[in-house]
């Protein structure tokens, strides 16, 4: 499975068999692109909080996670700073 064009924001299941497509896909992207759908995602799982949606919070962490981590193997550090809901 092959993802073309990334999300507006990344969500993962815990055992997504997507993830292999979606991961190449992140490896594929420009790094300020990277870093808008961090961004993105982070103030979705922020919104998530803050109204309890615990079920689509937990996607969204999965996914900013696995945005940092390929960014990381880029060598890119991409940080979390005080974004509060």
């Amino acid at each position: 499975m092959e993802m073309k064009t990334p999300p507006t924001v990344l969500t993962l299941d815990e055992d997504d068999a997507a993830r292999p497509a979606i991961e190449a896909m992140l490896r594929a992207l420009a790094e300020p692109d990277l870093r808008a759908l961090w961004a993105r995602t982070r103030a979705d799982a922020a919104q998530a909080r803050a109204a309890g949606d615990m079920a689509r919070l937990f996607g969204l962490v999965r996914g900013t996670k696995t945005i940092q981590r390929i960014a990381g193997e880029r060598g890119i550090l991409i940080r979390a700073r005080g974004v509060r809901a």
